[in-house]
């Protein structure tokens, strides 16, 4: 599922909502990069981290500029305990294929930028079992084939912020 025209998803959201469009909101279109596939109805939650975070908006362009990736976005309700979210990244010749896995939830900002940013360690290459050796390279063995980054903790954390700064912003309008 792709997202495409918001202009009407919009004018719905505001008369639900009470909200009043301006004529650039209703105008403005988010589009999803074509090789991200959503298996859920979360096309609103990523408009909106889209909308409230310019991090976000550059991971979105780096991975739709990937031709050699594509990306699945599903919920997935049971999460091993040890994770909050995760990705499984496959690998065919130069093709890679990403799956994330997102918990059921009101606010992905944090956990889908994160996500996100691994994809993104994966499009350059980053040897993690490698840079999990290297002391101080800020990568760490979690498990068998299983690695955590301090860029992706970083990627999450900024977008969570951006979000919760845009919010406070309009609810201070």
């Amino acid at each position: 599922m792709r997202i495409g025209s918001w202009a009407g998803v919009t004018a719905v959201l505001a008369l639900l909502f009470g909200g009043v469009i301006s004529a650039h909101e209703e105008c403005r279109q988010f589009q999803l990069p074509a090789n991200i596939q959503l298996l859920h109805d979360i096309e609103l939650a990523i408009h909106s981290i889209y909308d409230r975070s310019p991090s976000f908006r550059e991971q979105c362009a780096r991975i739709a500029a990937a031709d050699n990736l594509r990306v699945t976005v599903q919920i997935n309700p049971s999460i091993p305990g040890r994770c909050r979210a995760f990705t499984r990244v496959k690998r065919h010749g130069q093709k890679i294929r990403a799956e994330i896995h997102l918990p059921p939830s009101s606010d992905h900002a944090e956990l889908l930028a994160h996500e996100f940013e691994h994809v993104l360690e994966q499009i350059e290459g980053l040897n993690l079992q490698r840079l999990a050796r290297a002391k101080d390279s800020g990568v760490y063995q979690l498990d068998y084939a299983v690695f955590e980054t301090e860029r992706a903790q970083e990627a999450g954390r900024a977008v969570a912020a951006q979000a919760r700064r845009w919010s406070r912003a309009r609810a201070a309008d």
